[in-house]
């Protein structure tokens, strides 16, 4: 059974695995605005609400037009309002490029509640576009652990998007949707049938739940350890090596380490941003010398968003790569996520709204399972066969 095979009906059947597309989310600024999602809709299957509380009906809340999804009229669906929209929102935070060229500021949400403005759609697709990249396969070592049943640690480290800034289980609202990390190391749990244990660092700002419950395959162990804080950059992993990576790395072990900087370095040089980036590694490296290393790009920014917001982020991902590469040929297991070229991809047919938490720089539910689909196409392969007897990981 292949990897594409195994998530066909599972939450990360989220873009472009083939068959029904589960819970794509869209938001709507205007009254009867019409919408296009990732792929042509051939038939919408169900429109639910963020927390999945609420079905809305077919032509009477919503219809199918020309492969897209569109408001009828009095639609129950949430609309946010040009109103709303262009306006401070929580706070005074973001201003925007409207459409007409003029600048205005823009609605920002840091609570977790940008959900409520947006609903999810479950749909069979008219012609999907593959848009996960190929990769080399090269960790073997780390997947060898899987295997043989042994138990391994999985260690984060980065800004807010891997602490899980906006994933509603981190802000406790429906429907409790864990952080991409969380649903990474589980998804890898399931497949290979181990349990997870949830790490407490205890360093200043590390995520320290809530958790989901958690699988319980008697196969093995894999302990996640994740030591992300918000609003940091890659210089601040570098000042930090002996607060944030030194003490838990020695106390729980590394066997693959996840790096993920990039959003709050866009007024940085992409070099610089890589070259922290090799800093930490290396430093993880020289405690847990057989860790393979996972460098995660950026999702994207609001594209719209002025003054400093939308940087440098768009050209980190080929500095990041060829790190990467350097470190390869070290004999070091390593490679690159590419969240930023598939953000920039869906971005080509979605607008940012779709699929942010705060509407700057934020993954919604929707993106943080992107998130987590691109690490496991990056650690596992497209392609790669998987043992046929291992179960989903299924939506409650």
């Amino acid at each position: 059974m292949t990897l594409e095979k195994h998530f066909e009906n599972t939450i990360f059947a989220a873009f472009d695995r083939g068959g029904l597309v589960r819970d794509e989310t869209v938001a709507f600024i205007y009254p009867g605005e019409e919408k296009t999602l990732l792929s042509e809709i051939e038939e919408i299957v169900s429109v639910r609400s963020s927390d999945g509380k609420t079905v809305y009906g077919q032509g009477k809340d919503y219809v199918l037009r020309g492969g897209k999804i569109a408001l009828s009229e009095g639609s129950a669906v949430p609309v946010i309002t040009p109103e709303v929209f262009y306006s401070d929102g929580e706070e005074p935070i973001l201003k925007v490029l409207k459409p007409d060229g003029s600048e205005s500021p823009c609605y920002f949400n840091a609570t977790g509640t940008m959900g409520k403005y947006q609903v999810k759609v479950t749909y069979i697709p008219r012609g999907q576009k593959r848009i996960l990249p190929s990769c080399d396969g090269r960790f073997g070592r780390f997947l060898g652990l899987l295997e043989s049943g042994k138990d391994a640690t999985v260690f984060f480290h980065g800004d807010s998007i891997t602490y899980g800034a906006n994933a509603s289980l981190v802000h406790n609202i429906p429907p409790y949707q864990p952080s991409y990390p969380v649903l990474f190391v589980c998804a890898l749990a399931e497949i290979y049938g181990y349990s997870v244990k949830f790490a407490l660092p205890c360093a200043d700002g590390a995520y320290g739940g809530p958790f989901p419950a958690s699988p319980r395959g008697k196969r093995g162990t894999i302990t996640l350890v994740n030591t992300a804080v918000g609003g940091w950059t890659s210089e601040d992993g570098v000042n930090r090596l002996g607060t944030h990576i030194t003490p838990q790395a020695e106390k729980y072990g590394c066997d693959l380490f996840v790096l993920a900087y990039g959003m709050n370095d866009g007024g940085r040089s992409p070099g610089e941003t890589a070259a922290n980036c090799g800093k930490i590694a290396r430093h993880m490296l020289s405690i847990c010398e057989g860790a393979s290393v996972m460098f995660v790009s950026t999702m994207l920014p609001n594209p719209d968003a002025l003054h400093g917001w939308n940087a440098n982020q768009a050209v980190q991902e080929p500095e990041l790569a060829k790190l990467a590469d350097r470190l390869n040929g070290e004999g070091i297991p390593c490679d690159t996520a590419r969240v930023t070229a598939v953000s920039a991809e869906i971005l080509k047919r979605k607008k940012f709204i779709d699929i942010t938490g705060n509407n700057i720089n934020h993954p919604n539910d929707y993106f943080s399972r992107v998130y987590a689909a691109v690490l496991l196409e990056t650690l596992l392969g497209y392609d790669s066969e998987i043992p046929a007897d291992r179960k989903p990981f299924e939506e409650d």
